[in-house]
């Protein structure tokens, strides 16, 4: 098949349902992530989506990134040998951004007050994403899966955005 340049083709059609398990997956952790932030009663980036390695920073959004899959349950050695039906388990990352202040009047320092209170919703945002981390232990409706390795961190703000990050490695069902 031959493409036209810069064309995105989908294969939905073509691959097999099998070969589907890792983008369910990761729309399914998009989901998942959505629902908590709704439970907690706290405003979702209205960008939400999914996508192989890291995303720009360039608008508030909320993005899950896959950046690896290994055989084997979370927290195995990588390096042991594993049997080819041992589960898979994929390390992914969930990222919220969020404006921040980067000055005030003039060129001057934003006031304390707005640091203080992009701050307080950069720590609601890595509560509800640790939190988040248990309801991605299920494998089916009410059964838990193979335990989580998580993580909540941020960097400092660039671009006039804060970014809250929760890494994270859970089995694929």
């Amino acid at each position: 098949m031959t493409y036209a340049p810069g064309s995105i083709p989908s294969f939905d059609e073509e691959v097999s349902d099998d070969a589907k398990r890792l983008k369910i997956f990761l729309e399914r952790v998009l989901d998942t992530i959505v629902a908590q932030y709704e439970a907690y009663n706290m405003p979702v980036p209205t960008r939400r989506y999914w996508t192989i390695g890291l995303p720009p920073v360039d608008c508030e959004q909320l993005v899950v990134s896959f950046q690896q899959m290994y055989l084997g349950a979370p927290g195995a050695q990588v390096s042991s040998p594993q049997k080819c039906e041992a589960p898979r388990t994929a390390t992914f990352s969930v990222s919220v951004a969020r404006p921040v202040p980067s000055g005030g009047q003039n060129g001057g320092a934003p006031s304390t007050a707005s640091l203080t209170k992009a701050a307080t919703v950069a720590a609601y945002d890595a509560w509800i994403l640790m939190e988040s981390a248990a309801a991605l232990d299920q494998w089916e409706e009410g059964g838990y899966g193979m335990g989580v390795i998580a993580t909540v961190d941020t960097l400092q703000p660039e671009g006039g955005f804060q970014v809250v990050t929760l890494s994270c490695t859970t089995s694929v069902p």
